[in-house]
């Protein structure tokens, strides 16, 4: 069966296109068609009519016929055409026959020699006509050997897809559109992997752990740390939520992060080292729009993705006072998004459908960060940070096939992006401290800033 099914009628597109029956500049529809266990590979190049074709609105072809074990290539030079009925038309992006009408009306390349209407080397696109086959016929060698192909066909059908130079020119941008929103993906990975190793709170702050909630990318958390020794602490957390990022609408996100953190005892100003790994799994619905004419479409396509991310941080800490703590801190991660492959819908308001197979996004990221944290009074604690982080070595696993439009690939980028946050600390009893915490990630414009944050408790024990 055809992978582009039952689209809507040509004059549906044509209105919505806002395209009339004008005769314009030609227009080469890309065919790609499954027929069974064989296909109808090639192009159709029309005079630009829009609306109900005749045969001499058809000005050029070249097909290749793919059957059951033989293969005929049709061209212009060395075939004819027959057209007859009113059941081929074209609109701006489309080419269809309606199979459904039952008025004779038939499409008919066969080669030349010997001939048209002799049961050798042809393709045909018929309704009712005692011609051929009634649906569509594959016929590389004889229509009586078990090369051919016969299959029944009902509604109008796409037979071709066109790529008018401003869907070609729009193309390439929805992809690096999509390949920018994947790179947001990346960004609140590392933020929420952030989160889970304590994001935000002191450096030193000894054994704890909490639960807490997040609004602007939702989540529900749970979070702590360890001290195994003096010098010794092993942090870690989960989290589960979803958010929508750009083009990326995450409708399950899960994940959890582990680290070990070196502090010796050297004093109340010393250094520090941390070492970590993040992974999740994410659930994500993914949208690509692009223009044809006036008209907008838009492709939407669901896949699974896994994200795991390794980090290193170099820092030192200075306890200022029993009221005020201070860190400066330098980190490298590594990240690897892997997306799952997917197939966008077609349909009217998606005629240039994507097949997006499985690819792996990677980036690496340097940052200088700071924080400081200050005991108000004996009950409120709050804490600001902030840093700059340079994403480089990036590269996307974005590559889209489109039909009759080949493989176009995304790009990530190199940018600098900054992180500000604060926290604001109620200290309920000795042992349970509740927090309210905003992170903003500030990106380039088309990579997109977001603000997340969210509320918690934490039990030191």
């Amino acid at each position: 069966m055809r992978t582009l099914k039952r689209l809507a009628p040509a004059t549906a597109l044509a209105a919505l296109l806002g395209a009339g029956p004008a005769t314009a500049d030609n227009v080469t529809y890309q065919v790609n068609d499954p027929v069974g266990a064989g296909s109808i590979v090639g192009d159709i190049t029309t005079d630009g009519k829009q609306g109900v074709l005749a045969s001499g609105d058809i000005v050029d072809w070249t097909l290749a016929l793919n059957g059951n074990g033989a293969t005929f290539n049709l061209t212009k030079a060395d075939s004819q055409l027959v057209l007859q009925g009113s059941d081929l038309t074209a609109t701006p992006t489309q080419l269809l026959f309606n199979f459904s009408v039952g008025d004779g009306g038939m499409v008919l390349f066969q080669a030349s020699n010997p001939g048209v209407f002799t049961g050798f080397h042809y393709v045909c696109f018929n309704t009712t006509n005692p011609a051929c086959n009634p649906g569509t016929s594959i016929v590389p060698a004889k229509n009586t050997d078990s090369s051919a192909i016969y299959v029944a066909e009902s509604g109008n059908q796409v037979i071709g897809v066109a790529q008018s130079p401003s869907a070609n020119a729009d193309l390439p941008a929805s992809l690096q559109a999509l390949a920018r929103s994947r790179t947001s993906q990346m960004l609140l990975a590392q933020l929420q992997s952030q989160l889970l190793l304590g994001l935000n709170e002191q450096v030193s702050c000894g054994n704890c752990g909490g639960v807490g909630a997040g609004f602007g990318s939702f989540a529900l958390s749970g979070h702590g740390r360890y001290a195994i020794n003096k010098e010794w602490t092993l942090m870690g957390g989960v989290d589960v939520g979803q958010y929508e990022e750009k083009g990326a609408d995450v409708t399950l996100n899960a994940g959890f992060a582990a680290a070990l953190q070196y502090d010796p005892d050297t004093g109340p100003s010393r250094p520090y080292l941390e070492a970590g790994v993040a992974a999740g799994l994410q659930n994500a619905r993914y949208t690509r729009s692009y223009a044809i004419g006036a008209a907008l479409m838009k492709g939407v396509g669901r896949a699974r993705d896994y994200d795991v991310s390794l980090y290193g941080e170099a820092g030192w800490v200075d306890r200022i006072s029993p009221r005020d703590e201070a860190a400066v801190y330098l980190d490298y991660s590594h990240a690897w998004q892997m997306v799952g492959g997917y197939a966008e819908g077609a349909g009217v308001d998606n005629p240039l459908a994507a097949v997006v197979p499985g690819g792996t996004d990677t980036m690496d990221q340097a940052g200088v960060h700071g924080q400081y944290t200050r005991l108000l009074n004996r009950r409120v604690e709050i804490g600001l940070n902030g840093g700059l982080d340079w994403a480089f070595h990036a590269t996307s696993g974005l590559k889209a096939g489109f039909v009759g439009g080949g493989q176009i690939a995304g790009a990530q980028p190199q940018f600098v992006s900054y992180e500000v946050g604060g926290r604001l600390g109620i200290r309920m009893s000795h042992k349970l401290t509740l927090d309210l915490f905003v992170n903003g990630e500030l990106a380039p414009r088309d990579i997109g800033s977001s603000v997340h944050g969210g509320f918690g408790m934490r039990w030191n024990f």
